[in-house]
Order: C-alpha cells, then sequence, then structure tokens
C-alpha cells in the first residue's frame, strides 16, 4: 500500500522532496502547506494546497509528513503532526533551539510517533561505507580528521534571502551543521568544541569563516575549516556530485587518520602501510574503494518509507538530530566566547527537559 504524505513548506529543499516524492512509488502526495499558497499552487497542478498546514494536517489526514518550513517552525510543526499521530521527516535543523528540541523530543515519546531528521548526508553510501571501515579499524584506533569545507556563495544568494546576512544565517548553522552531523555518524559522539569566526570578508553581522576544533568521546580530536567565502573544490557536495549548484569536482574534503593507516572522503581512498612495516620511514600505498553514488533524497525517503512501517529503526530520530544541534550551537558559543564548550552536560539536559515535559 502506498503512504499518503504531505509536505510543508514549498521552498528549495521542499521543491527536492515534492519531486522525489513524485517518483516515488510506495508515497503518495496528500497536500502541500505553504504560506504562498497561489505560487505553490501554479507550480503543482492538481496537488491540494493549503495556507494553513493545520488544514493540510486535518483535511488531507497524511500518514505522514516532511516538514521543510522555516527553522523556527519545525518544532512546532513537528509537534502538531506528533499530536495527530503522523509520522514526521524534519528537515535539518531538527528546530532552531534547543528548548523547542526538547519539546519536539517530549511529544514523540508521548505519542509514539516515527521520526527522522533530515541530515541527508547519511544516506550517501559513501558515509555508510565510511562508517563500517571506521568500525571494522580498517586504519586501526583513529587518531583524528581533518576536513574542509570552503565555497564561495554568489551575491544572489544573499540577495535572494537577506535573513542569511544576519545572526543564524551563516555558514556554521547552514553548512557546518551537515559536517557535524557526519562526524557524528561515522565516528561517533563529540565530547567537546572549540571555534574562531570571522566575518572580514563580507562584513556582514554572522560569520563567513569559522576554523573549529572537536574532541570525541573516544578521545580523537578534529578541525574543520569552513568558509562561504573561498573558492575551492573542496565541499562534500562537490566531492560526492549531489548538488547542481556546485558542480562536481570528485576532490576529498575529509582526511582519516588512524594507528594503521588513513582514509579520504568521500573518494574512499585507503592509505596503509605492508604489516610488520609500519613508521614514516616505510612507503605508504594507496587503494580506492568503491561505494556507488546514489541520490541521498531518495535513499533517504527509501528509508523513512521503512521507519513508518516498522522495518527499519530510524537512522536519526528527533533525539538524535538534536545532538546535532547541541554540538553546531555550542561553534557559535566557543567562538563568542573563547572558551572551550563541554557538550556531555547539554546533552543530559535536553534529554531530562524533554522527560520534564513528557511527565508534566
Amino acid at each position: 500500500m502506498t503512504i499518503s504524505i504531505g509536505v510543508i513548506g514549498a521552498g528549495l529543499i521542499g521543491r527536492r522532496h515534492l519531486r522525489t516524492i513524485a517518483d516515488h512509488p510506495d508515497f503518495a502526495l496528500a497536500g502541500i502547506a505553504d504560506l504562498n499558497a497561489e505560487a505553490v499552487a501554479a507550480q503543482n497542478p492538481g496537488a491540494r494546497i493549503f495556507a494553513d498546514y493545520r488544514r493540510l494536517l486535518d483535511e488531507a489526514r497524511p500518514e505522514a509528513v516532511i516538514v521543510a518550513s522555516p527553522n523556527q517552525l519545525h518544532g512546532e510543526n513537528g509537534i502538531e503532526c506528533a499530536r495527530r499521530g503522523i509520522h514526521i521527516l524534519v528537515e535539518k535543523p531538527v528546530t532552531d533551539t534547543l528548548e523547542a528540541a526538547a519539546a519536539l523530543i517530549a511529544e514523540v515519546d508521548r505519542t509514539g510517533v516515527r521520526s527522522l531528521v533530515g541530515h541527508h548526508r547519511r544516506h550517501h553510501r559513501q558515509a555508510g561505507t565510511l562508517r563500517d571501515l571506521l568500525r571494522e579499524r580498517r586504519i586501526g584506533d583513529l587518531v583524528g580528521v581533518s576536513a574542509v569545507w570552503a565555497a564561495c556563495k554568489p551575491e544572489s544568494y544573499f540577495a535572494a534571502a537577506p535573513w542569511r546576512t544576519q545572526a543564524g544565517g551563516g555558514p556554521v548553522l547552514i553548512n557546518l551543521i551537515h559536517e557535524i552531523d557526519l562526524l557524528r555518524f561515522a565516528v561517533g559522539e563529540i565530547a567537546a568544541v572549540g571555534a574562531v569566526t570571522s566575518n572580514h570578508r563580507r562584513g556582514f553581522r554572522v560569520e563567513d569563516t569559522a576554523a573549529v576544533l572537536i574532541e570525541f568521546e573516544t578521545g580523537a580530536l578534529g578541525s574543520i575549516f569552513i568558509s562561504d567565502s573561498a573558492v575551492s573544490p573542496w565541499t562534500t557536495e562537490q566531492g560526492v556530485g549531489e548538488s547542481a549548484e556546485l558542480p562536481f569536482s570528485g576532490e576529498s574534503n575529509y582526511r582519516f587518520m588512524g594507528s594503521l593507516g588513513a582514509l579520504e572522503f568521500p573518494g574512499l581512498v585507503h592509505w596503509s602501510q605492508d604489516e610488520g612495516a609500519r613508521g614514516w620511514n616505510h612507503p605508504i600505498r594507496a587503494q580506492r574503494l568503491l561505494a556507488a553514488t546514489i541520490d541521498p533524497y531518495r535513499a533517504q525517503l527509501d528509508h523513512f518509507r521503512d521507519v513508518i512501517r516498522g522495518a527499519a529503526p530510524s537512522l536519526q530520530t528527533v533525539e538524535d538530530g538534536a545532538r546535532t544541534l547541541v554540538a553546531t550551537l555550542a561553534v557559535t558559543e566557543a567562538a563568542a566566547s573563547g572558551r572551550r564548550v563541554d557538550l556531555r552536560d547539554r546533552y543530559a539536559l535536553l534529554g531530562g527537559a524533554a522527560r520534564q515535559r513528557k511527565t508534566s
């Protein structure tokens, strides 16, 4: 049986989800909710369009909903879906604040609806292969990881949405959050972060460049350089060719370094030495591993189908997505304070706040 699904928000990412739904045999579009209903109706002939998302939920009565509204509405939208027993796929970030995340977690727990957060990078086959290789200790104990995300956003990007020049519109919350989530998925939980940010290239009231230090609970360390004002081939989007806006480069922007070797990602090049020939005076050979490139949004929708039907556990529940938000917001805090921010107590508080809301 097909799954009836609605979409809240028909912006850039909402339209991507709508195209994926249209090509998927296991889903049927129940309707779209967007404040700009007239324009959305013109773009989606034959679809049921609602200006008020609650009418979509109550009149179309979908079994599932994709929440692709502005970030500050994710929590409210998700809670209203959960109260009606509707399963949710919430676009990243799961909410805009930790308070909103705690409220959403509590409602999802209370109602028992199934949830998935739209960090689509987890659904790349390369990401799954990377995670497996690290868990198999193909490079031994992970010592550290170095990553770069650097691209130059054009002036039209900011002219189309002036909020991108203000707090929350910079590359930390827009782009870095993807890299932090990928690292949490592949490596494990982040224990603490430190950071420095700069806005010297554009002079906006938000960062255009950041350097981040990461401490993992395993003891491994990491660094990320991120900028939306620098020209380079080193972004995950360019490496896997997932975005038309960032043309394919095929370059790896991650280096994972272990006690027995190293891995490049997303190119999946494995660097190693001969058994018994360890040390810097012995040669290191490279082997390119295979992981087919797939459409992560299609794979994500396949997974959401399986989660809804109870055939698979969610790859990322709203609580897990909130942990990525904790780590990302801490980067801005660390840069502003000049101090290392420990995250472990914050993870515990997030769960505690959700439990308190659930019982109150």
